[in-house]
């Protein structure tokens, strides 16, 4: 298999950095009062190294979502070649954020800390309404998009098979209406 480009590759050694998105303690105390709240306690504790994935195109992922998510590898830092067919790691999406449809070559498992947020498999698929402890499994390839309305969505995250393979978005038609209609909740210009 070819090699491709893995966005999540750094040194060990980089120092730890706040999420971009901002939301990281606001999601940390929405997160406390849920399933994993010891959890939530030690992350609490731990200095992280978060990141944004920055491969989609602004054309098709929008102007909001690369300045409104974060992520942290767990696995990334300590052994980059290990983590080849594996990552597990925490996602937070800010408030007001649509992550437009979208897939990939990775089985991707997200276990939400916190809720409630919405789901969608596929670009005219019914939303579904996701709590703190649901589980969403997403096979390779698998069209999906995440809405987060009044709370940060923060989720840990575990791929599988095909980590370094680049995201693809799809379009849905109903982007911009949600995307104004979030605009308009949350006081932001698009």
């Amino acid at each position: 298999m070819a090699e491709m480009d893995d966005l999540r590759k750094r040194p060990a050694s980089m120092p730890p950095a706040p999420p971009r998105c901002g939301h990281y303690s606001q999601a940390l105390a929405a997160a406390e009062v849920g399933p994993a709240a010891e959890l939530v306690r030690i992350l609490d504790g731990i200095d992280l190294h978060w990141t944004g994935y920055d491969a989609y195109a602004a054309d098709t992922i929008g102007s909001l979502f690369p300045r409104r998510h974060a992520y942290t590898s767990l696995i990334a830092a300590t052994d980059p070649d290990w983590g080849r067919d594996f990552d597990i790691g925490f996602l937070l999406i800010a408030p007001g954020t649509l992550y437009r449809d979208h897939h990939h070559l990775a089985s991707e498992l997200y276990a939400p800390l916190t809720g409630p947020t919405y789901w969608r498999f596929g670009t005219t698929a019914p939303w579904t309404e996701k709590m703190p402890g649901d589980i969403v499994w997403n096979p390779p390839q698998r069209v999906h998009a995440t809405l987060v309305r009044d709370t940060p969505l923060l989720c840990l995250y575990a791929w599988t098979e095909n980590v370094h393979a680049t995201a693809k978005v799809d379009f849905s038609p109903d982007w911009r209406e949600i995307e104004a209609a979030l605009a308009q909740e949350d006081g932001v210009a698009l």
